[in-house]
């Protein structure tokens, strides 16, 4: 009885390899393209979720007066929070942001520094992914103003910015999300696509410009400051 095992040859191997790496190259795109999809998603649930927590607290009554006058997104975060708005550090927090992985720094876990109603010093100086747009009224079309969207977008021609420095777009030039104040939330590669993807606040015409879409003496805030006003 020949107990002798076949061994494989070369020629084999090799093949056995090639194979491997044509599934490889098939499956990894596909597996990555899923993965930014689900974070996409994410992202997006939790722009939904700022935009509802923000809507339950002025339309049940709540005071707006320390939302408006919030200097930088972690300030307007911690106004919100302390009325109940959520203390979850995460939503305002894309992990995939270029501004995160070059970083050192531990995410911040909580939006309020323990024991008070104020931003806490780690989400204060952490790369938030949002501006947000304050001096809004409940009376504003719920459906056409945005609340919030992607960091980096150039206010005027409605694209966002390359990623680089304090206030490059998330996803580069690419694309980035927009949080209206019913909640629903889009995904624009450019604002400026079709003549304009938001509703100009004045005369209802489309616009490319997220300043046009707002009434005047709103302000747009980033996680460094104001990015800008309108007069």
């Amino acid at each position: 009885m020949n107990n002798k095992q076949r061994a494989f040859t070369l020629i084999e191997v090799l093949a056995v390899i090639t194979i491997i790496g044509i599934l490889s190259a098939i499956v990894t795109p596909a597996v990555g393209g899923a993965l930014a999809k689900a974070r996409k998603m994410r992202t997006a649930s939790n722009l939904r979720q700022i935009a509802i927590s923000y809507g339950a607290h002025v339309n049940g009554g709540g005071s707006t007066k320390n939302l408006n006058g919030a200097a930088t997104v972690a300030d307007w975060a911690a106004a919100l929070a302390a009325d109940g708005g959520g203390d979850d550090a995460s939503i305002y927090i894309v992990s995939e942001d270029y501004l995160v992985t070059s970083s050192s720094r531990p995410t911040p876990k909580r939006v309020l520094a323990r024991g008070n109603a104020t931003a806490s010093e780690e989400f204060r100086s952490f790369p938030l992914a949002i501006a947000v747009i304050t001096g809004l009224s409940p009376d504003d079309d719920p459906t056409t103003t945005p609340l919030a969207y992607s960091r980096g977008l150039d206010e005027n021609s409605g694209y966002w910015r390359a990623q680089n420095g304090d206030g490059g777009g998330v996803y580069g030039q690419t694309g980035g999300f927009v949080v209206f104040l019913d909640g629903h939330v889009n995904w624009y590669g450019s604002i400026a696509e079709d003549g304009g993807a938001l509703v100009d606040f004045e005369t209802g015409a489309k616009t490319a410009s997220v300043r046009s879409a707002v009434r005047s003496g709103a302000r747009a805030i980033d996680w460094k400051g104001t990015v800008w006003s309108k007069n």
